[in-house]
C-alpha cells in the first residue's frame, strides 16, 4: 500500500507539475501576442474606430487583427473599449461590431484587469462550443491613459497533451497497482507455505518427542501392570464380593496394557502415524453400558447426574469393545471436566439410516468457536495437563470402523458429543 500511495502520490505531481508549466507558457504566449498587437495600435485609431467608420485607421486595425488570427493560429482578436464593447472583430466584418462584448460576461474579471492597465489571461471557458481562454493587453494613449484592450482568444492546447499524459500515467499507475498485487499475492502465499511448512515441522517434532516419551512410558508401566494384574487374580480366590472387584481389576489392567500397547505403536507412525485400525466385532450399547457402570462411583464423586436412555439389546458395529471403551471413556471425562461444580450428563443410543449414533450431551461450560475449530488436533489442548490426543484418538478410533465423531458446542450452554458407527452385518457379537 505505501509503495501504491508514494507511486500515485509522485504521478499526480508529475502530472500536475507538467500542466502547470505548460498552461503557464500558453498563457504567457497569447499575453505577449495581445501585447504585441496592443503596442501597434494609436489613440487616434481607436478613436476612428468608435466612430465605426471605416476609414484608415480602423481597416488598420482590422488588418492588423485579421494577420495576427492567421499568422499565429488563434480563435480569435478584438479590440475592445472601456464600456466593454467590440470596436474591431477579426472574424468579419461588423462581427458583433459595437455591441458589448461577450467576453465581458465570459471573462469579466480579466478584462477588467487589462482596462485597469496591466495584462491578464482568464481561466479556460467555453464560447461558441469550445473551450478557450483570453489574452488581454491594454492599450495606451501617449499619456499613458487606457484606451482600450486587445483580447486574444485561443483554444488551451497544452489541455490535450496534459490529457494524454494523464491517461499514461494511469495506466502506468494501475500496471503498477497490478504489479503489487501480484507481488502481495506471492508474498501472502510464501508467508501461508512457510506456515504451513513450520506447522507440519512443529507436528513432527511432537511426534518425534512423543514416541521417544511413549517408549518409555510402555516399557516403565508394563511392569507394574504385570504385578497389579497377577496380584488382582490371586485376590480373585477370596470371597465373591472381592472376587467381582478382583475381575474389574484384571479387566481394566488389560484394558491399560492394550490402551499403552495402542499408543505405542501411534508414536512409531502405526497405520499412517495414526491409531491403528480397527478391526474386530463390538457392540456399541454393551460397551456403553459397562463403561457407564465403570464411571458410576465417579459421576457420584463429581456430583454429575446420569440420565442414561434406553440401551437395545445389542448394537453391533466393527469396532472391538475396547476401542469402543477407549472411545467412550475419551468423551465421557472431558464431559466431567468441563462440569467442575456437578451438572447433568445425558447419554443416549439410537440407530438411524443403517448406522449406530451414540449422544452425550453436558450441561458444562461449553466450547468458544475458535477452540472448537481445532479441537481434535493431536497435542492441541487447553487444559493445563492435557496432551491433546485424547480426542484424536477418539476420532481415529471412530473413523477407523467407517465412522465419525462430531462435537457441537456453545459458550456457556454445554457440549453434545456424537459418535456415529456403520452398523455391522450380522448379529454375531463377542462373547
Amino acid at each position: 500500500m505505501a509503495v501504491l500511495i508514494a507511486t500515485g502520490v509522485a504521478s499526480w505531481l508529475a502530472w500536475r507539475g507538467v500542466r502547470t508549466a505548460l498552461r503557464s507558457e500558453f498563457e504567457g504566449r497569447i499575453v505577449r501576442v495581445a501585447a504585441t498587437a496592443a503596442r501597434e495600435i494609436g489613440a487616434s485609431e481607436v478613436a476612428e474606430a468608435r466612430l465605426r467608420e471605416e476609414g484608415s485607421g480602423y481597416l488598420s486595425i482590422q488588418v492588423q487583427l485579421v494577420t495576427l488570427r492567421t499568422a499565429t493560429g488563434v480563435e480569435n482578436a478584438s479590440l475592445i473599449d472601456t464600456a466593454r464593447v467590440t470596436l474591431v472583430d477579426a472574424r468579419e466584418s461588423e462581427f458583433g461590431e459595437g455591441l458589448v462584448s461577450p467576453l465581458d460576461t465570459l471573462a469579466r474579471a480579466a478584462l477588467a484587469q487589462a482596462l485597469g492597465g496591466r495584462p491578464a489571461v482568464s481561466p479556460p471557458f467555453r464560447h461558441d462550443g469550445r473551450v478557450v481562454q483570453a489574452g488581454f493587453a491594454p492599450v495606451h494613449d501617449e499619456a499613458g491613459r487606457v484606451l482600450a484592450a486587445v483580447a486574444v482568444e485561443a483554444g488551451p492546447l497544452y489541455a490535450e497533451v496534459v490529457g494524454g499524459l494523464g491517461r499514461k500515467l494511469l495506466v502506468i499507475a494501475l500496471v503498477t497497482l497490478l504489479a503489487i498485487v501480484l507481488l502481495a499475492a506471492f508474498v501472502i502465499r510464501g508467508a501461508w507455505s512457510a506456515a504451513q511448512l513450520e506447522r507440519r515441522l512443529s507436528r513432527a517434532e511432537n511426534l518425534a518427542a512423543m514416541g521417544r516419551l511413549t517408549a518409555t512410558l510402555a516399557h516403565e508401566i508394563k511392569n507394574p501392570l504385570a504385578i497389579i494384574r497377577g496380584s488382582a487374580q490371586w485376590l480373585g480366590k477370596l470371597e465373591p464380593e472381592a472376587r467381582r472387584m478382583a475381575d474389574f481389576v484384571v479387566e481394566e489392567a488389560d484394558r491399560l496394557s492394550r490402551t499403552v500397547a495402542r499408543y505405542l505403536q501411534f508414536a512409531r507412525g502405526g497405520s499412517d502415524g495414526a491409531t491403528p485400525a480397527a478391526t474386530g466385532a463390538g457392540d456399541a450399547a454393551a460397551a456403553l453400558a459397562a463403561t457407564l457402570d465403570l464411571l458410576d462411583g465417579e459421576l457420584r464423586a463429581r456430583r454429575v447426574a446420569l440420565e442414561r436412555g434406553p440401551l437395545p439389546a445389542a448394537a453391533p458395529v466393527a469396532l472391538d469393545n475396547e476401542s469402543l471403551k477407549q472411545l467412550y471413556l475419551n468423551l465421557i471425562l472431558n464431559a466431567l471436566e468441563a462440569m467442575p461444580g456437578g451438572g447433568s450428563l445425558a447419554v443416549a443410543l439410537s440407530e438411524r439410516g443403517g448406522r449406530i449414533e451414540v449422544s452425550l450431551s453436558d450441561s458444562g461450560t461449553g466450547i468458544p468457536p475458535e477452540v472448537l475449530r481445532r479441537l481434535g488436533n493431536p497435542f492441541y489442548t487447553t487444559k493445563a495437563t492435557g496432551s491433546g490426543l485424547g480426542l484424536f484418538l477418539a476420532r481415529r478410533l471412530a473413523q477407523s470402523a467407517g465412522g465419525d465423531l462430531r462435537i457441537v458446542s456453545q459458550a456457556g450452554r454445554g457440549t453434545t458429543c456424537v459418535v456415529r458407527l456403520a452398523r455391522r452385518k450380522g448379529r454375531d457379537l463377542p462373547a
